[in-house]
């Protein structure tokens, strides 16, 4: 095989791009769909404001100041390599956030594998809104390990419904709207829980892109 093959060629070339750590995609923008419940995704990347050019790789979904609304990290190939964005838009809906908790005999001591469904008051919530808790989200993404379900204006819960991983089905009750609750298993009774009192003191930045690394 002469050097001057093109496979030769294209293979030096992709060596020499590892090296100095550069991007696989070019600089391709973030993409951000949005269900349109006709079977369909739009993408609003852009208008979201979402569409960075990082190379991202991964993302995780948290209520990282407990407001009630989902806020995003992502993780990126390049600079930044992380990446954390905070939801402020108006919040108009009810939301209700779950944390939950295995006994560790029957069932592991971070309930992954559970399924929760939560029953509201209301004829046009006939079926109940579900959620089940995952040990992954994406390509090497883990979100927060609390479901967050929405669940529209002005909301009644009528039951919290876990069924455990080890097989057993329990309900829950002095459960309501816009609140964040702990669900241990066997109690029966969801706990309350309150973060600490403070405003949270977030401020942007705007981070240099990283540099490049050579291999030898």
């Amino acid at each position: 095989m002469q050097a001057s093959d093109p496979f030769v060629v294209a293979g030096d070339w992709i060596i020499r791009l590892l090296r100095a750590g550069h991007s696989w995609s070019g600089h391709e923008r973030n993409g951000c769909f949005l269900n349109t419940a006709d079977g369909r995704f739009a993408n609003i990347a852009a208008v979201s404001g979402l569409d960075f050019d990082d190379d991202g790789r991964t993302h995780g979904l948290v209520d990282w100041d407990f407001d009630g609304d989902l806020d995003l990290w992502t993780i990126n190939r390049t600079g930044p390599q992380i990446r954390f964005c905070r939801n402020d838009t108006p919040r108009t809906n009810d939301f209700l956030a779950l944390r939950l908790a295995g006994n560790g005999r029957t069932t592991n001591r971070d309930a992954v594998g559970a399924r929760v469904q939560v029953h509201l008051e209301s004829e046009s919530h006939a079926a109940p809104l579900l959620r089940g808790l995952r040990a992954g989200e994406g390509f090497l993404g883990q979100s927060s390990k609390w479901l967050h379900f929405g669940l529209g204006p002005a909301a009644r819960i009528e039951q919290v419904r876990v069924l455990w991983p080890g097989g057993d089905a329990e309900a829950f009750t002095a459960v309501a709207a816009n609140g964040h609750y702990l669900l241990r298993q066997g109690a029966g009774v969801a706990d309350r829980f309150r973060p600490a009192q403070g405003q949270l003191v977030l401020r942007p930045s705007a981070p240099a892109e990283s540099a490049s690394s050579v291999g030898a």
